[in-house]
């Protein structure tokens, strides 16, 4: 489908497939993708997990609060999220998580406790070096876009631009806040625990029996307790075991108060809470930069459209009329489509169908099914790509009319340049 002339739209240069495949060449290499970093990541912290040894309560090793290891625990779960959909988060935690685990793992006790924090120490450093490279790669593609595409400066108004980032910026505020405020209840009870521990007698008692949750206890004088424990194996019968008194309150001196519930409600929001803050500060300063500008312009070029029914949407360069090098994967609207581009989405599932269960079946899994082509047009792009920008496009209705569109997605960057036919699905990371 062409575009219809407009002032838009006319006058506006193509992008080759000679200058698309430059920019193509201009991004990160295969190491920085995503998956390696994530499934290292997860499978060293696996290891690492594990291996590592359970050091028992003890009157001289008391458990407590670890409020490293959960800060620890936080960063782990966050970068398996921030490598792959935010780097310019990443690339800060995974340098601070690398302090916490040489603070909190070293010296290791033990050989394969040691072998598998250095792995994770080793994921670490991939992921960091893979976001250094996955933002550098951004740079070299704005640069040679712009120096090479071709592209002309039009203008384009905020009309139909959204405020970006607001709802994940607040929602993120808001969980931080929540997480915030836990913690410090957790503190205050934390401290008020303790000191009521050093206003109470020590009272030395022998372990006679456990249950699944408390110790029975016999103290010096001959006395008969029962005294709720947290972790009763760590105690065996016979051996003698502090325990705080305080009137009816009782507890032991190897297992300080820790309120484990509100902790994993801290980990919970504060991690979500940091993704969402940090994608939606992203949005909203692209946002924000867009209307203190007021959009006189933004770069422009003609590129090819190739989209599918459920609004997936490869962008190619302008004379790749074959499709067979998607440049970069973004979300599009199904309602675009016309009726005849309906009516063929519809036969071409039929057709699917037969081809699954007949003769056609390898050629299907050559071109991969999961793409079918129901429209191709011709569009006007707006904006500079690049992994994770948010572009707008101008292309047809299925009245005929320009329409004005915004990707409300990233820019998702294939990261194999493979050839592919009508159907077919480009890799992305």
């Amino acid at each position: 489908m062409p575009l219809p002339p407009g002032p838009v739209t006319d006058g506006v240069p193509v992008w080759r497939g000679a200058d698309a495949a430059a920019w193509s060449a201009a991004g990160p290499g295969r190491w920085a993708r995503p998956l390696w970093s994530v499934l290292g990541l997860l499978v060293a912290v696996g290891a690492a997990i594990t291996v590592e040894p359970i050091a028992a309560c003890t009157d001289a090793h008391p458990c407590g609060p670890d409020w490293l290891g959960l800060v620890q625990t936080g960063l782990a779960i966050g970068l398996l999220h921030w490598n792959a959909r935010l780097p310019e988060l990443a690339l800060v935690a995974a340098p601070a998580l690398a302090v916490v685990v040489a603070v909190e793992q070293f010296p290791a006790p033990g050989t394969e406790s040691l072998v598998a924090n250095l792995a994770v120490l080793a994921a670490l450093g991939l992921g960091w070096a893979a976001a250094c490279a996955r933002l550098t790669a951004r740079r070299r593609q704005r640069l040679l876009f712009e120096r090479t595409a071709g592209a002309v400066m039009r203008p384009f108004g905020p009309k139909g631009l959204p405020r970006r980032g607001t709802g994940p910026l607040a929602a993120g505020l808001v969980l931080c806040a929540v997480a915030i405020a836990v913690t410090f209840t957790c503190l205050r009870d934390i401290q008020a625990e303790e000191d009521r521990a050093a206003r109470a007698t020590r009272t030395e008692a022998e372990v006679t029996g456990r249950t699944e949750w408390a110790l029975r206890l016999r103290t010096h004088d001959g006395r008969r307790l029962t005294v709720d424990s947290v972790f009763p194996e760590d105690q065996r019968t016979g051996t003698t075991i502090t325990v705080l008194e305080d009137g009816s309150w009782r507890r032991l001196a190897a297992e300080p108060y820790d309120p484990v519930g509100r902790e994993v409600l801290v980990l919970v929001t504060g991690t979500i809470g940091i993704s969402l803050t940090g994608t939606g500060l992203l949005a909203f300063r692209r946002s924000l930069a867009r209307r203190l500008r007021g959009l006189p312009a933004l770069l422009a070029v003609r590129v090819l459209m190739a989209t599918d029914a459920e609004g997936t949407t490869r962008v190619h360069a302008s004379d790749d009329t074959d499709l067979r090098t998607p440049l970069f994967v973004a979300v599009w609207a199904p309602y675009l489509l016309t009726d005849e581009e309906h009516e063929r989405q519809d036969e071409t599932e039929d057709e699917t169908e037969d081809e699954i269960g007949g003769e056609g079946e390898d050629e299907w899994e050559d071109t991969d099914p999961d793409f079918t082509l129901v429209s191709l047009r011709e569009s006007v792009m707006f904006g500079v790509p690049h992994e994770g920008a948010e572009l707008a496009f101008v292309t047809s209705t299925a009245e005929g009319s320009p329409h004005t569109a915004v990707v409300l997605t990233t820019v998702r960057v294939p990261w194999t340049a493979r050839r592919v036919s009508g159907r077919g699905r480009p890799a992305t990371g």
